[in-house]
């Protein structure tokens, strides 16, 4: 093996080495892991993955992206099927080609799904969206909020949860799937409630924002949560409250309007802004960095193939030198120096070989270039308020903003 060549696969060496595995929000987990994370039924998407597969590795800005904007509502997780504590996994599941992602509904609890569609951020979310059931029940106010409440609390088996907006008409995404994931413990309700009726009928304080309302099983007393709207914060006191054990918690403070405050949020946002630049810049100069190492990849195989073909040849190898400054020419007697035009022209560079459009599999297993780097995360999608019904709304909709 020549010279060049041999750096050109020391090189690639450790990328393969690490390719595969994703960063979080993606949670890398292995059988064991696996099975705890599907003991509870909820929503989950899984990508079985091979460290040295190129598709893998491609896919990986794009299903991180897409994690990142659901974590932590649906997780995104990621099997190793290269590692032997999972290859019984892996088989368990048919696993053949990489990367293969799978769709669990109600993760442990029912079938898993292949999925077959883009390997695209918004592909993925929409997809990973639909597979939460909509078990809240929709409410509609026609003026006699009494009868609304007493209908919805008519079930008297088991608790109540009533989320109450007063101006948004469809059911948050956050609200559905909290609605899965407290299936068969509790009845979860949503109603647009905007004169504030609800409240009144319960004899309850006005409140211009969003508000939980719970019943314990049997009870016509609500109690009220007021809480962050944080799903983490929200799953964990129903949780509590579906026991017997209804928490108080720090209530919201009011919408902030001070002077004081908005300069406070005005130096917040530029600190940010200043993060995000340098952000960019380190991204910037890792991909002109990984142009570089490309580049010189490129020409060192160059340099091999030459020296190859010189060989076969016989000629002799001649390495590529940059151009030299010109040097004094010494004049001999009776001799005329001519010096021919030159042409120079410039080098084509070579493209660089793209991946075929074809499953990798562990017997066809060629390193591939690294995946650049992807767009910057999400915002996380912990508020309700950051869930429209429509995913289409995603990017325009604010998580401050019910």
């Amino acid at each position: 093996m020549h010279i060049p060549t041999l750096a050109a696969a020391l090189l690639v060496a450790p990328l393969m080495a690490t390719a595969g595995m994703y960063s979080k929000p993606v949670v890398n987990i292995d059988a064991k892991d696996f099975k705890k994370a599907m003991s509870k039924e909820h929503a989950a998407m899984v990508a079985f993955v091979a460290p040295w597969c190129g598709h893998c590795k491609n896919m990986a800005p794009e299903y991180s992206s897409a994690a990142s904007s659901l974590e932590p509502l649906i997780p995104f997780y990621a099997v190793d099927c290269d590692a032997s504590q999972n290859k019984a996994l892996c088989a368990e599941y048919g696993i053949q080609g990489f990367p293969t992602i799978k769709a669990f509904p109600k993760a442990g609890k029912g079938a898993a799904r292949d999925y077959n569609g883009e390997r695209k951020k918004a592909a993925l979310v929409e997809y990973a969206k639909s597979m939460v059931p909509d078990r809240v029940k929709k409410l509609r106010l026609d003026g006699n909020a009494h009868k609304v409440v007493t209908g919805f609390l008519a079930d008297s088996s088991l608790p109540h949860a009533l989320l109450v907006h007063p101006s948004q008409p469809s059911i948050p995404f956050l609200w559905k799937v909290l609605g899965q994931r407290l299936t068969g413990k509790a009845y979860l309700g949503y109603v647009k409630d905007v004169k504030g009726d609800i409240a009144s009928d319960l004899g309850l304080e006005s409140s211009k924002g969003s508000r939980l309302l719970f019943w314990e099983a049997g009870s016509d007393k609500a109690s009220e949560y007021a809480g962050p709207l944080k799903f983490n914060a929200l799953l964990e006191w129903l949780e509590a409250a579906i026991e017997g054990d209804i928490r108080k918690v720090e209530k919201r403070s009011e919408e902030p309007s001070s002077t004081s405050t908005k300069a406070k949020d005005q130096a917040s946002g530029k600190a940010v802004k200043t993060e995000d630049a340098s952000a960019r810049r380190a991204r910037l100069q890792a991909k002109m960095d990984e142009i570089d190492r490309r580049d010189r990849l490129r020409r060192e195989r160059e340099a091999a193939k030459k020296a190859a073909e010189d060989e076969a040849t016989g000629g002799t190898p001649v390495e590529e030198a940059p151009a030299a400054e010109p040097e004094e020419e010494t004049a001999t007697p009776g001799v005329t120096h001519t010096h021919p035009a030159v042409h120079t022209e410039p080098v084509a560079r070579e493209a660089e070989p793209e991946l075929e459009p074809t499953e990798a599999t562990p017997a066809d297993a060629p390193p591939a270039e690294p995946a650049d780097v992807g767009d910057e995360p999400e915002t996380q999608a912990s508020d309700w308020d950051a869930w429209p019904e429509s995913s289409s709304d995603i990017a325009e909709h604010s998580r401050d903003e019910l």
